[in-house]
């Protein structure tokens, strides 16, 4: 659902499952939220950006369409 974000979990070779404990959040929760089943609130996607310690705003990490 989210392309920018699946890039830079692949660069970092971190999978849901491990992004899901980094945020502290059960693993099928983060599943739903990032294949847009589930809302994914202001202060999930703060989590996540922190987590994986990024710099890009985050109107691009959760955009729908690729960055270029």
């Amino acid at each position: 659902m989210y392309p920018n974000l699946r890039a830079e979990m692949s660069r970092r070779n971190l999978s849901i499952q491990r992004l899901a404990l980094l945020v502290g959040m059960p693993y099928s929760t983060l599943r739903e939220k990032l294949k847009g089943e589930r809302k994914l609130s202001f202060d999930d996607a703060m989590k996540i950006k922190q987590s994986l310690n990024l710099n890009i705003p985050l109107e691009i990490l959760f955009s729908t369409e690729i960055a270029s």
